[in-house]
């Protein structure tokens, strides 16, 4: 028996019936593969090779404990299901949503393969399909993509772009030296940004109006929205002014806005996708506004939700999501204990901007504040308290943190040129992430072989029609691709 490491029991202790903690991926095909090899490729590749996957959560004298599961069998964890040979991409959306609402045996180590046949397999529709479902105990989201792809044949030049953050060359006392003159310096770029900003103020203030007073009565209601107007004065890069900006992030903003809907989450999940975006017309299109892939990509989410919220006939605010960091860069070598190598950082994604330009400058401006903090490393000592204060503690600390959100974002790189399973071609990478607390929707972007899809998972109660917003986001793509690029 081996205990578990406390970043991993962070999440079993998440689970809950509502919102279950796993990571749901699906690989699609168009030739169906010989599920005979595919399952002789996940004993050598994944069980025979990582212990972790052959050994259950049990709690033995009040601590929780990796033990080997004494009636493993293979069958326990790869299921085969057919969906009679006439079935399109919407009844696989079906099938995943009614899958990803059931828990994973907990008297069994915490993962499931399901083998989907029976699908059309006509007009571009696949022919068969594989789910995968990892527990967040077992490994975060970047190691359970790398978990995934070590099951496929790829060329050398379809590894993934390395993300995360990548190992310093400094000490610890190097890292505070470091820091310390950074903070000083960046003390002067306030003192400045108020100065500059102060000049004038006393006739502008006069010729507000009534809208000054309703803007502060809106800051005092709003206690974030007044770190954001001290802190949008600096440079993006400061560190003293990120560091107030994400921590008032963390400890001041109230409950997530209802933008999809409202009431409480429950057990029944709803999916839907949008795929087919291709990276070379986004980086096409990035290079007539000056973005990157990840500028648009977040910017085609923001406009797809805008729309989905005006829909609603709810009011349009900025909505805060997690991101997760990787603290670790991504590799191939995966480590033998898998486990959680990652942080949740608070990004509050701007709505109801029309302009693309000022909507991805925005965009860009916010991300570059988050990677200019000290954010991801804060919210990772939270982590850890959680993990290791009693479980009632720990899912208060949970719920505070995850219900200023609306959900999980997360864009995760894949293999730039196509992957083979026991010898057959993949044809396409889906994700969704698991929302926590009372978090009712999540949205995991992936790229893969020159294009990009977006999973979108949502709770059935508060969003039950995630393909709208699906539809939606691809209805923004294709105008931005038209208003940006010349037709032939």
């Amino acid at each position: 028996m081996q205990p578990i490491n406390p970043a991993d029991l962070t999440w079993l202790n998440m689970d809950r019936p509502t919102n279950l903690m796993v990571v749901n991926g699906v690989m699609w095909f168009n030739e169906e593969p010989d599920w005979d090899a595919v399952r002789a490729v996940i004993k050598e590749r994944l069980v025979d090779r990582f212990a972790v996957l052959r050994r259950r959560a049990v709690r033995a004298d009040g601590v929780w404990m990796w033990e080997d599961d004494p009636d493993f069998d293979l069958d326990h964890h790869i299921r085969h299901d057919t969906l009679g040979g006439s079935a399109d991409f919407e009844d696989a959306q079906e099938y995943v949503s009614g899958r990803m609402s059931q828990p994973l045996n907990r008297d069994h180590p915490l993962w499931e393969v399901d083998i989907l046949t029976g699908l059309r397999g006509r007009k571009g529709q696949p022919k068969a399909l594989l789910m995968s479902r990892f527990h967040h105990a077992v490994a975060d989201g970047i190691r359970i993509v790398q978990l995934l792809l070590s099951l496929c044949d790829v060329t050398e030049d379809a590894t993934p772009a390395q993300v995360g953050r990548g190992p310093s060359d400094q000490g610890t006392v190097g890292k505070a030296l470091g820091m310390s003159k950074k903070l000083a310096g960046d003390v002067v770029d306030i003192v400045g940004g108020v100065g500059t900003t102060a000049v004038g103020a006393p006739s502008r203030i006069l010729s507000l109006g009534r809208g000054a007073f309703e803007d502060g009565l809106d800051l005092s209601l709003t206690p974030t929205r007044l770190t954001d107007a001290l802190t949008g004065i600096t440079s993006d890069d400061n560190l003293l002014a990120n560091t107030l900006r994400s921590t008032s992030r963390l400890a001041l903003s109230g409950r997530r806005p209802d933008l999809t809907g409202e009431g409480p989450v429950g057990v029944e999940k709803r999916v839907s996708w949008v795929t087919g975006l291709e990276v070379a017309v986004i980086k096409e299109v990035g290079r007539v506004h000056k973005a990157t892939v990840n500028d648009i990509l977040v910017a085609l989410v923001s406009r797809g939700l805008t729309q989905y919220v005006q829909e609603q006939d709810r009011r349009v605010v900025d909505a805060s999501w997690l991101i997760p960091i990787s603290l670790k860069p991504m590799d191939m070598n995966l480590p033998p204990e898998l486990g959680n190598h990652f942080a949740m950082v608070v990004f509050p994604m701007p709505l109801g901007i029309e302009d693309w330009d000022e909507l991805m400058t925005e965009v860009r401006s916010r991300m570059a504040r988050i990677k200019n903090s000290p954010e991801a490393m804060m919210v990772y000592g939270v982590q850890r308290a959680i993990a290791e204060a009693p479980q009632t503690v720990g899912v208060g600390l949970t719920e505070f943190v995850a219900n200023k959100t609306l959900g999980v974002l997360t864009n995760v790189p894949g293999p730039r040129s196509p992957v083979y399973l026991a010898g057959t071609q993949v044809a396409g990478i889906l994700g969704w992430v698991p929302s926590a607390a009372d978090q009712p929707m999540g949205i995991c972007i992936f790229s893969y072989n020159g294009s990009v899809s977006m999973g979108i998972a949502a709770d059935a109660q508060v969003m039950p029609d995630p393909g709208r917003l699906a539809d939606l986001i691809r209805e923004e793509y294709d105008e931005l691709v038209s208003s940006s690029l010349p037709s032939d």
